[in-house]
């Protein structure tokens, strides 16, 4: 029986330190809110109180963050990057961030980016779905867009999934006239950098490109980061085949790109994030060659998690895949869409 008993201990005390601790919030007035931290972004920390609806926060308003034992990946303003828990820290707006070897004191507002390595492989994911539709008695015609991006992440790695599409519709008519699918995989070996493999599709009837498979592959740094802002850059190889509206293929094309994205957020409400981000292209297949793919986002979050959309875009081809077809094109596409995490 006492053998019996010290077993029974044992699992008992295994299972209830295998249980997670929740993350408390540890407020300068002396409030405190118990639940969990859903991710830290550029000076707002999103947590899902207990029994509560989500409720966002600014990080410079809290002493501290404890209590909680889940490991966070966790991208400070000073460019370092960390793996571990978080524990409360006596000093005002201060954590610790303990680590598999170390224990690291840290400002609370230096924090840019953290987000959970949540232990289930669903709940690693997040992203946004929008949709947009516009239609004129006058004209007859409508217009309908949608755009989904989903984002995976865990220790070291990266996971981008997006695809966007622009429609007519007319009578009877339906012209599939944008399309675009990108899925990005980038390893994080350093710090901020990066390598990336990516693979796309694109349809673009303004510039006569009835398709394009690309597949590519780069280097890429997180250069800046502050509190309400983060940028990036990478640059590689990209080979394309394309077919043109007249059904003209192209055979393997090979590019170098060049791209940068800019980030910049507002948190406070009424909550406004604006991404900005150019591609630039230069053939070495065909002889001065030149393209270059962009987009502008603007969000507004209108209801909690619903936000209104502004996004123009712009696409330049120096060489299109028709002679005498238009170089550029662009466009603005306005919508609503709901972010989940």
């Amino acid at each position: 029986m006492k053998t019996f008993a010290i077993i029974i201990s044992f699992f008992t005390c295994t299972c209830t330190y295998a249980q997670e601790v929740k993350d408390t919030l540890f407020f300068n007035n002396g409030s405190v809110v118990i639940g969990k931290i859903k991710k830290v972004k550029l000076g707002i920390v999103t947590f899902d109180p207990d029994d509560a609806p989500d409720i966002t926060v600014q990080l410079r308003k809290l002493k501290t963050i404890g209590g909680g034992n889940r490991v966070y990946r966790i991208e400070t303003a000073l460019h370092s990057l960390y793996f571990g828990t978080i524990m409360r820290h006596p000093r005002i707006n201060t954590v610790y961030i303990k680590t598999l070897t170390d224990t690291i004191t840290l400002d609370l507002e230096l924090i840019s980016v953290l987000n959970p390595l949540e232990r289930e492989f669903v709940q690693r994911f997040s992203g946004t779905v929008g949709l947009g539709y516009t239609y004129t008695r006058s004209s007859g015609f409508g217009r309908l867009n949608y755009d989904i991006n989903i984002r995976y992440i865990s220790r070291k790695t990266e996971f981008t999934l997006s695809t966007s599409a622009i429609y007519t519709l007319y009578d009877s008519l339906f012209s599939r006239d944008k399309e675009d699918i990108y899925i990005k995989y980038n390893y994080y070996f350093l710090r901020n950098w990066f390598t990336t493999v990516f693979v796309a599709y694109q349809r673009n009837l303004e510039l006569s490109l009835e398709r394009r498979f690309q597949e590519g592959f780069g280097l890429g740094n997180k250069f800046l980061r502050s509190k309400h802002a983060y940028t990036f850059g990478r640059g590689g190889l990209v080979f394309n085949q394309e077919r043109s509206t007249e059904d003209v293929q192209s055979g393997t094309l090979t590019e170098v790109f060049g791209q940068v994205e800019i980030n910049l957020f507002r948190f406070e409400k009424p909550e406004i994030s604006f991404s900005f981000a150019q591609t630039l292209y230069y053939s070495l297949s065909e002889k001065g060659r030149f393209r270059n793919d962009g987009s502008i986002s603007v969000k507004w979050e209108v209801l909690k998690d619903f936000y209104l959309n502004f996004d123009p875009y712009n696409n330049y081809d120096s060489k299109p895949p028709v002679e005498g077809s238009p170089k550029f094109d662009y466009g603005i596409v306005f919508g609503i869409s709901y972010k989940f995490y």
